[in-house]
């Protein structure tokens, strides 16, 4: 017997082949894409974000002002996703995010050029996600990528998200940040003409890049400016057994976390998961944020505070945070990077993948992690 989720996914399936992407120009398409962020940030995921307008019910920034903006849209009217793709030199953007996202060093590539492009508040609706309104939204940004013929298509997302995008193109290159609001964020960037990146990994960008012409100067500049990109290896070139030898060299006890799983299973449930790097002094969980994931601290030390203000000490091993693998929910603590760490982020994502073909390590797992809320 269906759901109800079920059953509104089934009936939204016929509708998602009448989508059709545009480029918003109006003020009144604008408006239309502001109040749709609000729908899924604040009606949806329950997040707190400083911009929000409350009153209006919409979502806008800084950077809306001088950004193109693009929507599907159904048969009806209803828009089901949106993206925004914002670009300039470095010196055009907020000094945060250029401090971030290290702009100035990007610009040196070709300093007189606006070759950098944000793309950002990419969203869809919950009932399409399973459907190809996804790419079809970042195809559209892609198109416009290489119309406007820039070399660094710069973003951000959270950590379980990485793995996705990864698969589409895009790698990480910096530590993550906290993002007020949206949680933590992990800089990722995509190299629009690197055709040897978008073939290797087979990103469904490859076709549309053909048709254009290609150089292999930004992807050489960026692996002589950037050596520190080494240490943020694309999850898809990491073997099961380098990733298991990567936890060992960090962790050298064994991981209580998971102890229902057999060797196997942990190298399995491992292999799935991102790496991602959080500086001494920044938050990495915040309370109400949005959990799809499960968190090991590998190396450093954290600080944790409850809800009630109790506050300990997380060490290498330990799970940072709520178990958002079975069910999207929120977490319940502050953690705070006491030193420099690495964490191995879990995705929901690319769990519930890994589930459909081991189902025994699922249940193992929850049996694991109830244990350890004993």
């Amino acid at each position: 017997m269906q759901t109800k989720k079920q059953k509104l996914e089934t009936a939204a399936k016929p509708e998602w082949e009448s989508v059709k992407i545009y480029d918003a120009y109006t003020n009144e398409e604008k408006e239309a894409i502001y109040h749709f962020r609000y729908q899924i940030h604040i009606g949806e995921m329950k997040r707190i974000i400083p911009s929000t307008d409350h009153y209006r019910k919409v979502i806008i920034d800084e950077l809306d002002s001088w950004s193109q903006q693009a929507y599907a849209k159904l048969a009806d009217g209803r828009i089901v996703g949106a993206v925004r793709a914002t670009f300039g030199k470095a010196s055009d953007f907020p000094t945060g995010l250029a401090h971030i996202f290290q702009l100035a060093r990007f610009q040196k590539f070709s300093p007189n050029s606006k070759n950098i492009c944000f793309g950002t508040k990419m969203m869809v609706d919950p009932l399409y996600r399973k459907t190809p309104v996804f790419f079809q939204l970042l195809t559209h940004c892609y198109k416009f990528l290489r119309e406007h013929n820039i070399q660094f298509n710069l973003s951000g997302c959270n950590p379980y998200l990485l793995p996705m995008y990864e698969q589409l193109g895009y790698q990480s290159f910096a530590p993550g940040f906290q993002d007020p609001g949206y949680g933590f964020v992990v800089p990722i960037l995509l190299m629009p003409e690197d055709i040897e990146h978008l073939t290797a990994i087979r990103s469904p960008y490859l076709r549309i890049a053909k048709k254009y012409t290609n150089s292999t100067a930004a992807r050489e500049w960026f692996l002589a400016n950037f050596p520190e990109a080494s240490r943020y290896p694309v999850g898809i070139f990491t073997s099961k057994q380098k990733r298991w030898d990567f936890v060992k060299q960090r962790i050298n006890h064994p991981l209580s976390a998971l102890s229902t799983l057999n060797e196997n299973e942990v190298k399995k449930l491992l292999h799935i998961a991102t790496p991602v790097e959080c500086r001494q002094g920044s938050e990495f969980i915040r309370q109400g944020d949005v959990c799809n994931e499960l968190n090991l601290l590998i190396t450093g030390v954290m600080r944790i505070a409850s809800q009630v203000g109790e506050v300990s000490q997380a060490k290498c091993g330990d799970i940072i945070g709520t178990v958002g693998l079975f069910a999207q929910t929120h977490h319940q603590v502050d953690a705070t990077a006491v030193a420099d760490c690495e964490i191995l982020t879990i995705s929901r994502i690319a769990f519930e993948k890994l589930q459909r073909f081991q189902p025994d390590l699922g249940r193992k797992l929850r049996l694991s992690l109830s244990r350890e809320d004993q």
